[in-house]
């Protein structure tokens, strides 16, 4: 697979798992701190209306790994047998449900149930993107290390991407509901970070025992140890500048929202690095044997 047809895959998959991503998180806050601080609200509902143009770009970059675009509405058919028919149908589903929820909000008829009910349909498509690959033949994606790096991927850009839309919203000033709910957030988002990459050298240990196909996705993650170790670099200190600054906010301080931004920078960096080096080791058994 030549970058060409890698790019229009990682793509989809990082926007859209910022968006769901950043639709939980804000979820997670708004449910935290109610309808009492109203600067924090507006704030929550400018995010929540930045999801719906990320997924919907998304949604069009994932018209270019299917072959034929205009035959997307043939591969929902398949929904009994095939994941990608999954993928379509969740992640669409995912689309139609924001669009439902943020119309209602706008109409001040806003509902919570709704919101939770669209975080499960994001959850479904992010288990649908990586059942597609761990149901592949290639052993770098059949594996459980698939699902615990686009789960991660979805929460640790969804956490700096609320915590970068909030800060925006507010230009810094936070309430002390809103500073502690974020502050929890902040933890969830170094977890997701550290979690896929602690989990690294069990996976390239595994793969070094898994046969010849396995053994080229795992010389292929040795001869990258150099960018890896700086994908690894960026998350862990976006994260931690993530917490530095939330913990200030949680502290009365004006949040600074130059470093918010600078952490989310560093994390999605280096999750598109991650997903590049996901692609570049799966090795088919064609190439493999």
């Amino acid at each position: 697979m030549t970058f060409a047809e890698e790019w229009p895959l990682m793509t989809f998959t990082l926007l859209s798992q910022l968006a769901i991503g950043l639709f939980i998180v804000l979820m997670l806050v708004k449910t935290s701190i109610g309808n009492q601080d109203s600067q924090a609200s507006k704030a929550i509902r400018g995010g929540f209306t930045a999801v719906g143009p990320l997924t919907a770009l998304a949604l069009v970059f994932s018209l270019f790994h299917l072959g034929d675009p205009l035959g997307a509405p043939r591969s929902i058919l398949n929904l009994g047998s095939s994941w990608l028919s999954r993928e379509i149908m969740t992640a669409g589903g995912f689309f139609a449900l924001w669009f439902v929820f943020w119309w209602l909000s706008r109409k001040g008829k806003e509902s919570n149930a709704l919101g939770w009910v669209t975080v499960l349909m994001g959850c479904a498509a992010v288990f649908s993107m990586a059942s597609i690959y761990s149901s592949s033949i290639r052993p770098a994606w059949d594996n459980v290390n698939t699902y615990i790096a686009f789960f991660g991927a979805t929460l640790a850009m969804g956490v700096l991407g609320a915590a970068g839309v909030i800060a925006f919203g507010l230009k810094g000033q936070t309430s002390a509901g809103l500073a502690k709910a974020l502050k929890n957030m902040s933890y969830l988002g170094v977890a997701a970070v550290l979690v896929p990459l602690a989990y690294l050298p069990v996976f390239i240990s595994g793969l070094n025992g898994g046969g010849s196909t396995a053994e080229a996705s795992a010389q292929i993650l040795s001869e990258s140890m150099g960018v890896l170790a700086g994908r690894g670099v960026l998350s862990i200190a976006g994260a931690i500048l993530l917490v530095a600054a939330l913990n200030k906010g949680a502290k009365g301080k004006a949040l600074s929202t130059s470093t918010v931004y600078l952490a989310l920078a560093l994390v999605i960096a280096g999750e598109f690095i991650g997903r590049y080096l996901f692609y570049a080791m799966g090795v088919s058994p064609m190439i493999g044997t």
